[in-house]
């Protein structure tokens, strides 16, 4: 499938987060969900992700981003179906206590498991998260 392929292209998106692994259904009829983020404190580079379509329904979104502070999380507030296909709506969380005011890079791991064929995925952040 050609347009999958495109699609594992780099694209943009901003979302942070700390060392995390959460795992939760998005809907009741749509992917399980898990997350994986890290702290990379060498790198603070732009921003990007990639889609791999890896069969059986399973898709993996890996990416980078640029957190304000090393104590955010990365949430998924949503997954909703667009006309090009399943939309990732990601945000950022401030953890609570005290934490150091110093621009942090993410790396993070969105896996997505459908019970079917897995329809084409972006990610989507909202401007200023």
């Amino acid at each position: 499938m050609n347009r999958r392929k495109a699609l594992t292209a780099t694209g943009a998106s901003l979302l942070a987060g700390t060392a995390l692994t959460t795992s939760a259904a998005a809907s009741d009829d749509g992917p399980t969900v898990e997350i994986r983020s890290e702290t990379d404190t060498g790198d603070t580079d732009d921003d990007e992700y990639t889609v791999e379509y890896l069969g059986n329904g399973a898709v993996e979104v890996t990416g980078y981003t640029v957190a304000p502070t090393p104590c955010h999380e990365t949430v998924v507030e949503d997954i909703y179906r667009s006309k090009y296909g399943d939309v990732i709506d990601l945000s950022l969380e401030s953890g609570s206590g005290m934490c150091t005011t110093a621009i942090a890079g993410l790396d993070y791991t969105i896996r997505l498991q459908y019970d079917g064929d897995a329809p084409d995925v972006f990610v989507s952040v909202p401007d200023g998260a």
